[in-house]
């Protein structure tokens, strides 16, 4: 089961890495307005949408690597099952997330494409 674990922990990294990615690809060069976050785009106003994306992506792949260490440590096997749900869940979050942003960017292009002509 630790080895699941690491591997659902791993890709959930991966996940919001690609997160900020397809982020950056929605709101470059300046659309904060495309932003639906409110506390995401507060952030990206102060700090410029790419530190801003960075500072966003290493707090919470942070918050969630503490929680998993913090659950995983006395191996506890509610703890374990608790940790494979929030693991599951935040999945399926990031993984919604990511696709609508690249499905964003997509039409943007589509759009930006269909305007150039």
């Amino acid at each position: 089961m630790t080895i699941l674990l690491f591997a659902l922990w791993g890709s959930l990294v991966a996940l919001n890495i690609l997160d900020g990615h397809s982020t950056w690809k929605v709101l470059r060069p300046k659309h904060l307005n495309r932003e639906k976050n409110p506390l995401a785009r507060w952030i990206f106003s102060r700090l410029g949408v790419v530190w801003g994306i960075v500072v966003s992506e290493l707090l919470w792949i942070g918050f969630i690597t503490c929680v998993f260490f913090l659950l995983l440590r006395g191996s506890n096997p509610l703890a374990l099952k608790i940790l494979l749900g929030l693991l599951a869940l935040g999945h399926l979050i990031l993984l919604a997330l990511v696709i609508n942003n690249y499905r964003v960017w997509h039409k943007i292009r589509k759009r930006d494409s269909q305007d150039g002509d």
